[in-house]
């Protein structure tokens, strides 16, 4: 009876945790936003509570939902260093916004640290290359990263780990040398305007035709040529008479 107890509870409490399935994290230093942007993206269905350990240092939380009929966004605040996901069944999407960037050129370092309090049985991590970007350079720890590039373009460094726990943490540091100062979207602006050329109107000039005979050859040859007949007409009349 006693062991029959402890397999009961030991049960309540495996199928009693929290987890999530899948866990999509992405990075994105200076892509649209002068800083550092975090993407979380999962999906949620049932009363379970989802809650992520974040930075001290956010500047804003987005938290948008979207499923059957259902499209949710808002701007949402964070309380004692943790982000609680929303009670609604569908796709989460969270964008964490952290370390903005004074918008001059020059060298680039963030770091950030990888925790939950729930089992995550798949998490895969991705880092955007900045476009432009020098010497970037991307760790995180438990990660085997490699360099891959997506369907619109952008190339990423990607990881992917099994059964990240609550115990478990990963720190991701990243560094790079932002030539310009700008964010890889206004780089990519332009990058644009500049190699677009702006053809001239045309001109008068350009308009007209220009033929291998000027017109006043033609003239020429016709007034030479009646001259020719009236000599010739002249001097067949004087000769007969």
């Amino acid at each position: 009876m006693k062991k029959i107890c402890f397999y009961l509870i030991a049960l309540s409490y495996v199928f009693g945790q929290t987890s999530v399935d899948t866990l999509s994290v992405t990075i994105y230093p200076e892509f649209s936003y002068p800083g550092i942007a975090v993407e979380y993206k999962f999906d949620k269905f049932g009363e379970n509570e989802i809650v992520f350990p974040v930075s001290s240092s956010i500047d804003s939380v987005l938290y948008t939902i979207s499923g059957e009929g259902l499209e949710f966004e808002q701007i949402l605040e964070t309380s004692n260093n943790t982000l609680n996901a929303l009670n609604q069944d569908g796709n989460h999407t969270i964008y964490l916004f952290l370390d903005k960037f004074i918008k001059d050129p020059g060298p680039r370092k963030f770091s950030f640290n990888l925790q939950t309090n729930q089992l995550i049985k798949t998490v895969i991590l991705g880092v955007q290359i900045p476009f432009a970007s020098k010497d970037f350079i991307v760790t995180a720890e438990g990660f085997s990263l490699e360099r891959v590039r997506d369907q619109n373009g952008l190339t990423f460094f990607q990881g992917i780990i099994n059964d990240f726990t609550q115990s478990s943490s990963s720190k991701i540091d990243l560094s790079y040398y932002n030539p310009h100062g700008n964010t890889s979207i206004e780089y990519a602006a332009n990058i644009s305007t500049q190699d677009s050329v702006v053809q001239p109107p045309p001109t008068a000039n350009d308009k007209f035709v220009r033929y291998p005979f000027m017109t006043w050859e033609p003239m020429l040859i016709f007034l030479i040529l009646s001259i020719t007949l009236v000599f010739i007409y002249e001097f067949q009349r004087n000769k007969n008479d």
